[in-house]
């Protein structure tokens, strides 16, 4: 595993605004998620993954950790930008990212409240040839905070509880989606991520086990909850 290391960078963040009247309008159907540090371990679009949601942490205005190796889409879907596959993410207590740090490129996201909207870096490599380089390319994305497309299984998986609606506001931080508008909603088995029409199964005790596709294709797969 990474190290997980706290960087500076993200020490000062401004609180998540809530969702502008008539989008996802019954966001707050969304249960909080539970305080407590949840770990969890399986399978993301078909490669291994780990995650661990740690507790609120005072350091980072009440945000919460959320530790994670994983496979990062690739830049062709991401519309060119790399991402790490340790990022060092931030989440408020409905799982929406308040903050993004890549660490090992220089990706970056952080939700602002005064003007709603998320100030972020993509990585990019531009130029030709030998002067060919990595670069830290920004772009605006307006709105309240949101699930990110691409963590969206994850995110589910640290909430869904058997027998529960919900539904959240997505972004495509990083990727081609971005000036969509675009959620995430679900009730009981029921799921619908991006336009997308899921079925999700439960495990043994009434949490996520698995998220399919109307072709049986699994966005995850939980083997473990340490």
């Amino acid at each position: 595993m990474h190290a997980m290391m706290i960087p500076a960078l993200l020490a000062s963040l401004l609180l998540a605004a809530p969702l502008p009247a008539g989008a996802l309008a019954a966001a707050e159907g969304l249960p909080l998620s539970d305080p407590a540090v949840a770990e969890l371990h399986g399978r993301l679009r078909g490669e291994p993954f780990w995650a661990r949601l740690q507790a609120a942490d005072p350091k980072f205005g009440n945000k919460r950790v959320l530790q994670l190796v994983y496979t990062p889409p690739s830049p062709e879907a991401l519309g060119g930008a790399h991402l790490s596959d340790c990022p060092f993410v931030l989440l408020d207590d409905r799982l929406c990212v308040a903050a993004w740090n890549d660490r090992d490129s220089a990706a970056s996201a952080l939700a602002k409240a005064k003007i709603p909207a998320y100030a972020i870096n993509r990585d990019l490599l531009v130029g030709d040839g030998d002067a060919k380089h990595s670069e830290a390319v920004p772009r605006t994305l307006p709105g309240a905070a949101g699930w990110d497309l691409h963590l969206a299984p994850v995110l589910l998986a640290l909430c869904w509880k058997e027998g529960e609606a919900g539904q959240q506001r997505v972004v495509d931080l990083f990727g081609p989606r971005w000036q969509e508008e675009m959620a995430v909603a679900w009730r009981e088995h029921a799921v619908t991520l991006a336009g997308q029409i899921l079925t999700a199964t439960a495990d043994g005790s009434g949490r996520l086990k698995s998220l399919a596709a109307a072709d049986g294709t699994l966005l995850i797969d939980i083997a473990g909850r340490p």
